[in-house]
Order: structure tokens, then C-alpha cells, then sequence
């Protein structure tokens, strides 16, 4: 009888820890995975004075992201970077305006101050962008809901007319649903 007693007792305990412990057995088929996806705003033939070019940055690019697409529970950004390639143009020239993250910049903007884009072009160098981390956060939102978020570059040229290839990298971390 106290066996019987202890028996219940001992399963009850373990019910109840199975019960309040769901969570871990949400987590175990998570998938986590780094990625980094990219999007090019080409800029042909730009005269001095105020430029403004949108793209769509999409997340599912990255083969990986597009497997889990319809099951990512999160997306936490590691960091956004830009560089400046192909130039052509006066050697003088720079650009002065903003980055902006969603429609109009509603989800942030990172400010570019007399960037020379034949020294950045032939440094090869990627420049990361410098988001508060509240636009951090929306941007990874807007990527997770929609797996996409509209890039803008808007300002000024120096000097014109200019060619090149401004290219925005995302790199990430990705959780997901395995099943």
C-alpha cells in the first residue's frame, strides 16, 4: 500500500515537471543557423546634385532561410554592412545623405556623411552601419514578418556624374522550427 502511495506520488511529481517544462520540448527541434544575404543598388550615370534608390532586401535569397521561411521563430542581427564597388566617376566626388530601413526610413536610418566613393571603392571595404538597437530590433522584426525590408539610399552627390554598385549585407542568426 505505501508502495502504491509512493509510486503515485512519484509520477504526479514527474507529470507535473513534464507539464511545467513544455517549453524545452518546444526548443529541441529548433534549428539555429548563421546567414548573411545581401542586396546591390546599382547607380548608372548619377548627376551631382540629390539621388534617391530603393531595393528590396530578401532574406530568402539564402537558400537555408527559404527552407524555414514559413517556421522562423526569430532572427537577431549581427550586423548590417554596405560597400562601395565599380566606381566610376571623379575621383572628388562623395555622397552625403542617409541609409534608411523600411518605407520612408519608419524603421530606422543610419546617416552617410562625405563618403568618397572612389576611395571607398578601391579600399574594398565593408562599412558597418550603425543602428540603434531599437532599429536593430524592427529591422529583424520586419524581416521575420515579411521576410524582406526595403532599403533606401538618399542624399547627395558631390560631383557627377558617377557609376557604381552599393551592395547591403545582412548578417544573422536564424532560429526556426525543424518540423
Amino acid at each position: 500500500m505505501k508502495n502504491r502511495f509512493l509510486v503515485s506520488m512519484v509520477m504526479a511529481i514527474f507529470i507535473a515537471g513534464l507539464i511545467s517544462s513544455c517549453d524545452v520540448f518546444d526548443k529541441v527541434d529548433d534549428v539555429s543557423f548563421s546567414t548573411n544575404f545581401q542586396e546591390s543598388i546599382q547607380i548608372t550615370d548619377a548627376p551631382e546634385g540629390s539621388y534617391s534608390k530603393s531595393v528590396t532586401l530578401d532574406a530568402t535569397t539564402d537558400p537555408e532561410v527559404d527552407r524555414y521561411k514559413d517556421k522562423i521563430k526569430g532572427i537577431e542581427l549581427n550586423k548590417i554592412t554596405y560597400k562601395v564597388s565599380g566606381y566610376n566617376g571623379p575621383s572628388d566626388a562623395t555622397f552625403s545623405g542617409d541609409m534608411l530601413f523600411g518605407t520612408n526610413g519608419s524603421l530606422g536610418s543610419v546617416a552617410i556623411s562625405g563618403l568618397n566613393l572612389n576611395t571607398a571603392s578601391s579600399s574594398g571595404v565593408e562599412t558597418e552601419l550603425d543602428l540603434s538597437q531599437q532599429e536593430v530590433d524592427a529591422v529583424a522584426n520586419q524581416l521575420k514578418s515579411d521576410k524582406a525590408v526595403v532599403v533606401t539610399m538618399a542624399g547627395n552627390f558631390s560631383n557627377g556624374p558617377v557609376t557604381f554598385l552599393l551592395t547591403v549585407k545582412v548578417d544573422a542568426k536564424i532560429t526556426a522550427d525543424a518540423l
